[in-house]
């Protein structure tokens, strides 16, 4: 699963994991803010635009915190004008590349050296 980050306020970038301990998220795909912690009774706010076609509105993942700073609930705010709570993809080319660096690092070309 997958929640807008309240940095960023790109779409689908915080991932997140529900179990039997509760919710567990990992931080930003794209900023690396962490969500798992916050002031005590805490509230943050995401928002992305909608995903339907034409729409002009926007939907928000809201974060709740208990008393103790944890993150304890995770809301999706459906689109007020189509309650849709699709967020819109993001355009390509958007986002930085993730391409992993070479294994040399730049200017390290190898050279050919006689053996002997």
């Amino acid at each position: 699963m997958a929640a807008i980050c309240p940095n960023c306020h790109l779409p689908e970038m915080i991932t997140y994991v529900v179990n039997d301990d509760g919710l567990h998220p990992f931080p930003c795909l794209e900023c690396n803010t962490g969500t798992v912690r916050c002031t005590p009774y805490g509230h943050l706010s995401g928002a992305a635009p909608c995903g339907t076609d034409g729409c002009r509105g926007s939907v928000r993942d809201d974060y709740q915190y208990d008393p103790k700073g944890r993150l304890s609930r995770l809301d999706r705010v459906r689109c007020r004008l189509c309650a849709t709570d699709r967020t819109a993809a993001l355009p390509a080319g958007s986002a930085p590349e993730r391409a992993l660096p070479g294994p040399r690092p730049p200017g390290s070309a190898i050279r050919s050296r006689p053996h002997g």
